[in-house]
């Protein structure tokens, strides 16, 4: 197909009513899952800020994005002494805490608002896994599902988050609860209901039970569920304590066919955008992305991205944050779907990939 079959492709979606997350407008964000590891470490390193953090925020701005989608994690015990905020159970790195009190401070100074998932589903920052190992469980696993059942598990995963959100910022003296610079909480990245039961039932308690916390101790941000759109997308869109739902798309990681990719993921879109009218709630595509040493061009990921991004509008969502921008120092291994707004470029620079696409979808609001 030509780029052009590929972008119609992609933006194969019926116009309707537009949905918006709280008082917020359609919007555009980044993800930056980073800023807090980076905030840590200059922290640590005795600078006022981090570069690095200030570089993604006033490029996130010229890009017409005020949204930054990042994490409010850092649950790893190698990295303490270095970024981590939780080194072992309930135990805290002032340092790693600053990173993100930081975070908080200058997206506030900066004019952009937050969306913060408090945890993760994967190995990367801890994770399910890292919790499960700290209760003593026996063969922890990435995405252990005794993460959602094991009540010494769940409690200390709520009693982090009431610690978390009741932590007083020391740089600008906001609760985390009632932070402005926060715009929404996302209880986990990314839950599945893998070696759980069928129904969704388990991980809907887990929903309900976390939900309601965040909710009882930030009860004027937004709080939303995390997940990727797999089974049991619905059941957990539906709790009381669920304001927004989330999709995420990556083709290449779900073994999609290629010819397929552009059409499918504009199903992908469609499909959940239904559900969430359905439960008469905004969805967000709080992730997607085309690898880019994968089967595509850069032409043909350009396009689709067209297509993506025009397909979420026409579909009501809320909001859409394509994964990853990345700061100029950072290499592009790290992360094989990186994109640039590289100092002294255009926007429209191949190297930058689509940062001239962003513009174009935030000027969409």
């Amino acid at each position: 197909m030509s780029a052009d079959e590929l972008e119609a492709a992609a933006a194969g979606c019926i116009d309707t009513s537009p949905r918006t997350l709280g008082q917020h407008p359609y919007f555009v964000a980044l993800n930056a899952y980073y800023l807090q590891e980076e905030a840590a470490r200059a922290i640590r390193a005795g600078e006022p800020t981090s570069l690095t953090l200030e570089e993604v925020m006033v490029k996130a701005r010229a890009l017409g994005v005020t949204v930054l989608r990042t994490w409010a994690f850092n649950d790893d015990p190698s990295k303490a002494g270095d970024s981590a905020m939780q080194v072992a159970p309930l135990e805290y790195d002032e340092v790693g805490l600053r990173g993100l009190d930081l975070v908080l401070t200058r997206a506030f100074a900066h004019g952009i608002q937050l969306i913060l998932p408090l945890g993760n589903y994967w190995n990367d920052y801890g994770g399910a896994k890292q919790y499960v190992a700290w209760a003593g469980l026996p063969r922890p696993l990435e995405g252990d599902p005794r993460f959602f059942t094991e009540r010494t598990v769940v409690d200390h995963y709520l009693e982090h988050i009431r610690r978390l959100l009741t932590r007083v910022n020391t740089l600008d003296g906001w609760r985390y609860g009632e932070h402005p610079a926060v715009l929404a909480w996302e209880i986990l990245n990314e839950p599945r209901n893998r070696g759980l039961d069928a129904g969704g039932d388990a991980l809907r308690a887990w929903v309900d039970e976390v939900a309601a916390q965040v909710k009882s101790l930030s009860p004027e941000k937004l709080v939303g569920s995390g997940e990727e759109g797999f089974e049991p997308f619905l059941k957990s869109l539906e709790s009381a304590a669920v304001d927004f739902g989330s999709v995420h798309l990556f083709p290449e990681s779900w073994n999609w066919p290629p010819a397929e990719v552009a059409s499918a993921g504009a199903r992908w879109i469609v499909e959940h955008a239904a559900l969430a009218r359905q439960s008469d709630k905004p969805l967000i595509l709080g992730e997607f992305a085309l690898r880019n040493d994968g089967a595509f061009t850069l032409a043909e990921r350009r396009a689709m991205y067209r297509g993506w991004f025009t397909c979420a509008a026409r579909s009501g969502l809320a909001g859409t944050a394509p994964w990853l921008f990345s700061y100029d120092a950072r290499p592009d291994e790290w992360d094989r779907h990186t994109f640039y707004f590289r100092d002294g470029s255009a926007p429209q620079d191949p190297a930058n990939r689509y940062a001239d696409i962003v513009i174009g979808a935030a000027g969409q609001r």
